[in-house]
């Protein structure tokens, strides 16, 4: 390649569970805290993102009307976006990497781990006793509903796979950042893609998972490819797999993923696996938010794992 010829890039976004906004504010806050984290720690490539072809995958609509459907709160839309917008405010003014230090994690309001603490307790056990499935259809309905492998499951699976199908299918090198939901989604359909109906020999350069549930016991076991014979056990389409968990964020109360998919490198099917701990700033409705979206993706150790697939062919 001619060294003056830039390497043609594009982002996959695909979002996680819960509420969410109208797609096109959705994505807008997505890009806004990726291009606030590279401003804050790599402000000279940060107009890099404007050469790159962003695909967001938004299922959000689909999320809604399920949870219309169930017991969870009556959602307000203009009061999430405000809630949303304000977080990203308060990431916007915070001028240095060293602000996400355990010290500044502390003296956020609301500060509170007990509920990754039960999930850490309750998931294992409910998942040795067979009810692991039920246990995360109380805490996180959406990953419930999807691991029963319904419709729901197919209209998400079917959104991922063709915005994943697409990025196969071009010429340019392919950043895939996913959360919660968003990550177990990603990763049946990298399987699918690998072994499924017309296999693509495309591999994506990296993958960064946010507050991601795939190192669960009871997820696993639903994963695609968990009863395939072991040649196809794991997709074989990544380079690069970077997982980035916050404290007390209790959807990755397994916060390490390089155990329990170790066999991906054993088997040389990727050239890194790496699990990042990281202390999440968002609050939300005036108390902490580990799981947020906004904090992972303005996080220092996004912006440079961003800032280097930019920069890098």
């Amino acid at each position: 390649m001619n060294s003056s010829t830039k390497l043609k890039k594009t982002l996959v976004c695909v979002h996680g569970r819960g509420w969410k906004p109208a797609e096109s504010v959705l994505q807008e806050l997505w890009l806004r805290a990726l291009a606030t984290g590279l401003q804050r720690d790599h402000g000279h490539v940060v107009n890099h993102l404007a050469s790159v072809d962003v695909r967001f995958v938004y299922y959000g609509d689909l999320v809604n009307a399920m949870l219309e459907n169930s017991d969870e709160e009556v959602y307000d839309e203009a009061l999430d976006v405000a809630d949303r917008e304000a977080a990203l405010n308060r990431f916007a003014q915070l001028d240095r990497s060293k602000r996400f230090r355990r010290v500044y994690y502390e003296q956020l309001p609301g500060k509170n781990s007990i509920k990754e603490f039960l999930t850490d307790i309750g998931a294992p056990l409910a998942s040795r006793i067979g009810l692991g499935s039920h246990f995360w259809r109380r805490i996180a309905p959406e990953l419930g509903l999807y691991m029963r492998g319904e419709a729901f499951a197919n209209a998400l699976d079917d959104r991922v796979g063709k915005a994943l199908r697409r990025a196969a299918d071009g010429d340019a090198q392919t950043l895939i950042v996913s959360h919660c939901l968003g990550s177990v989604v990603v990763y049946n359909a990298l399987w699918d893609l690998a072994y499924g109906e017309a296999p693509s020999q495309t591999k994506f350069h990296t993958w960064i998972t946010l507050g991601s549930p795939l190192a669960d016991e009871t997820v696993k076991k639903h994963l695609r490819g968990a009863d395939a014979p072991d040649a196809q056990r794991y997709p074989n389409n990544l380079l690069n797999w970077y997982n980035l968990a916050a404290e007390d964020d209790y959807m990755c109360h397994d916060e390490t993923v390089a155990n329990d998919f170790a066999a991906m490198l054993d088997r040389h099917l990727l050239s890194q696996l790496v699990d990042y701990r990281i202390y999440n700033l968002s609050v939300r409705y005036g108390r902490s938010n580990p799981h947020s979206s906004v904090g992972y993706l303005a996080h220092p150790r996004v912006s440079e794992l961003l800032a280097n697939w930019l920069t890098k062919g």
